[in-house]
């Protein structure tokens, strides 16, 4: 007994005498984000913003990087395959870590599988859009009008995000229309104007400047709160669709293995640049407004939004291509 003592004493004091491994401090060198699309756009844009902000809490560089190329797939796929130390992070979009999977054919990862969120940083709203072809002034009008014309209505997908928020407004509606789709929201609009198609459901930082100019018409926003940009438009829950709420968004991701410690440095610096009021005037002139939030709130909306737009995407019949 005595010498099982001893022995257990011993073992003891050799573990109280050795050091104890630290969690290597991070980071230590500059840090990448990836942008899955060509520079100048808004998520460009906003990427190298938050970047500049982030460099001053995490006191090192943040080094923007744009990876484009099928629908933003191979930026995002770069950063899945990344080593998980938060030395590589990407910044994700609705399209990218939602609706990939909808769209692509053989998207190369899964956000769930693959990705956690560190924190959303901007959204962006939509606005459902009709021209003169359409003889409404409200969402009321315009579901009576596509009911009244069965098949006979249409609208402008300008990419996979329009084309999802139109079509969970139209299954929320208890309506249908057939997408037409575009490169892009300038060709759209014009022919919208021109009255060869009725509707879309296109980004506010597209669709308002033509309805500011009496163009268009603005029936509803996507979000549930009315937009600032926008105040006398109602949003579509207020204007008779109940549950309907669509936001297109940034935000940021590491790759799934990646050390708690390093997910929350790494989300306390964005929420830091997010706080900081030049930073968010700047999102704010994009037609955007920052967001921000832990981890843990990040991967809850990602849940909810791939779990309702995974049920749309079925109902609607999209198919990935």
């Amino acid at each position: 007994m005595r010498t099982a003592r001893r022995g257990l004493l011993a073992a003891a004091a050799i573990a109280l005498a050795t050091p104890t491994v630290a969690q290597p401090a991070f980071p230590t060198r500059p840090v990448r984000m990836i942008v899955p699309f060509a520079p100048g756009g808004a998520t460009d844009l906003i990427t190298r913003l938050l970047a500049e902000e982030m460099a001053r809490p995490l006191g090192q560089s943040i080094v923007v990087e744009n990876r484009s190329g099928a629908s933003g797939t191979i930026g995002g796929n770069f950063v899945a395959r990344s080593p998980a130390d938060g030395y590589t992070l990407f910044m994700g979009t609705t399209g990218t870590n939602i609706l990939a999977p909808f769209f692509v054919a053989d998207a190369p990862y899964d956000t769930q599988r693959d990705f956690r969120g560190a924190a959303m940083v901007a959204g962006i709203a939509n606005l459902l859009v009709v021209g003169s072809a359409v003889p409404a002034t409200t969402v009321h009008e315009f579901i009576a009008h596509a009911r009244a014309n069965p098949g006979r209505v249409n609208y402008a997908a300008t990419g996979s995000g329009s084309q999802m928020a139109m079509e969970l407004f139209l299954q929320r509606a208890g309506i249908t229309a057939t997408a037409v789709n575009y490169r892009g929201s300038g060709p759209a609009l014009q022919d919208m104007i021109r009255g060869d198609i009725h509707a879309t459901m296109d980004l506010i930082s597209s669709t308002l400047p033509t309805v500011q100019e009496g163009r268009l018409r603005a029936l509803g926003v996507s979000t549930a709160t009315r937009n600032p940009r926008a105040p006398d438009v109602p949003t579509l829950q207020e204007a008779g669709v109940p549950g309907y709420e669509f936001l297109s968004w940034q935000g940021v991701f590491a790759p799934r293995a990646t050390p708690d410690v390093v997910i929350e440095t790494i989300s306390r610096a964005i929420n830091e640049a997010l706080a900081v009021p030049e930073l968010r005037r700047r999102i704010g002139a994009m037609a955007a407004d920052p967001m921000g939030g832990t981890p843990a709130e990040m991967d809850r909306y990602i849940a909810r939004e791939v779990e309702t737009l995974s049920a749309v995407a079925r109902a609607a019949g999209i198919r990935p291509q």
